[in-house]
This record gives structure tokens, sequence and C-alpha cells, in this order.
């Protein structure tokens, strides 16, 4: 009868362990065979019985660990099926928008040193004047600026100065003595406050772009004030 019973269970077991691929199945049928299986003489079947149950336990701890720490290993989301990601969000990380643009600008700036000066020009082949010079680098990102240096004086949004960033615009008087009239402009490239390097078409000793630094005094006494136009 007990032989019976143990063959019984063999037979059994071999049949639902063949069909069932659902864990939660096995485990309900793992729990039944273990109560036949008390009753066998034979405690060798009982015991591999056990030994597979915990075989299947460790594969599931293993198989959720898994899909814990890399949760595309669960393979593609089934209809309905939702999956949360707790890594970096678009957004968190890198440089904003406008600070980005400030970087590429001053470098494309950079890119034109030594062009010469030429008075009512915006053309990098044969020369810019201060105002030009604005004008092409800005226009190069979709920034309409006006193109008298003079119309800067109204425009944009007025910054202190020790709050410029790199890309801002610093406006001053023109050269003639006592002139209240701003006549030159320029591009931030260090923001350092009274002492930030800026980037300028000169129509002085360097006659043509050049980069200065508003601590000279040539440009402080004439420095009117400092504006952005970069959100």
């Amino acid at each position: 009868m007990y032989g019976y019973a143990c063959r019984t269970t063999r037979f059994w077991h071999n049949v639902f362990w063949t069909l069932s691929k659902s864990t939660p199945v096995k485990i309900i049928y793992f729990i039944l065979t273990i109560a036949f299986t008390s009753s066998c003489t034979k405690s060798s079947e009982s015991d591999r019985v056990r030994n597979e149950w915990g075989k299947l336990l460790n594969q599931n701890g293993r198989k959720h660990s898994v899909l814990e720490s890399n949760p595309s290993a669960a393979g593609p989301l089934q209809h309905g099926q939702t999956m949360t990601n707790s890594g970096p969000q678009p957004g968190r990380t890198g440089m904003r928008k406008g600070a980005q643009v400030r970087e590429q600008l001053v470098g494309f700036a950079r890119s034109y040193m030594g062009t010469p000066y030429l008075y009512g020009a915006m053309d990098p082949q044969t020369g810019f004047d201060c105002s030009g010079f604005i004008n092409f680098v800005f226009n190069h990102y979709k920034y309409k600026v006006p193109r008298s240096s003079k119309d800067f004086f109204h425009f944009g949004r007025q910054i202190e100065i020790n709050k410029v960033q790199k890309g801002d615009l610093v406006i001053f008087t023109g050269t003639e003595p006592n002139s209240q009239e701003v006549g030159h402009i320029g591009i931030v490239l260090a923001a350092r406050g009274m002492d930030s390097q800026f980037i300028h078409s000169s129509s002085g000793k360097a006659n043509g772009v050049t980069i200065s630094s508003l601590s000279e005094p040539h440009y402080a006494k004439r420095l009117v004030k400092a504006i952005s136009v970069i959100d």
C-alpha cells in the first residue's frame, strides 16, 4: 500500500512538473506532494521533493534579485504593465539650455579673433565694426539684436556688473572725451565683476577682434552698464 502511494506520488510529480510553468502552481504542488510523501516508508522520495522545493525557492529568489537590480531583465512589458526607473531623470544633470548657449556663443566669438575692424561691416571675410561683430555672433544663435551700438542702451535686461555671466554684453561710451553717448560694445568671456574679460571688435590699437579687460582704465571709465539678452 505504501509502495503504491509512493509510486503514485512520483508519477503525478513528473506529470505536474512537466505541465506546470508557473511558480505559484509549483509551490502548491510541492506542498501537497510533501504531505503525501510523509506517509511513505522510504524517506528518499520525501527528501528529493524537499530538495527540489529548496532549489525552486533559491531560483525564484535569484530571479527577483536580478529584476530588482535590472528591471529590463523581465523582458517586454505586457499590456497594462508599467515600469519605474530610479535612475537620473532628464533635466537633473548637465547644464541648462541658457548656460549651454552662453558657452557655445563665446566659443564661436573667440573663433573670429584677429578679424580686422571695418566700419559699418559685419562680414567675417572683410571685417566687423563693434556692433557688426555682436550682430554676427548673436544672429548665429537666432538672437535678434540692434545693429547700432547706441540702440543697445534700451535693449535687453540690465544686470549688476558683479553678476555678469559669459555671453552678457558690456556697453561703453564712445572714444570722444566727455561723451555720454553709447559708442562701443563687447561680449563677456570671463565673468569676474570689474575684472571681467570681454571680446570685441576694436578700432584702436588692435584694429580688429580682440580681448580686453574691464579693469583697464580706458574701458573702466567708459563703462555704461551690462545687459543680458540670453534667457
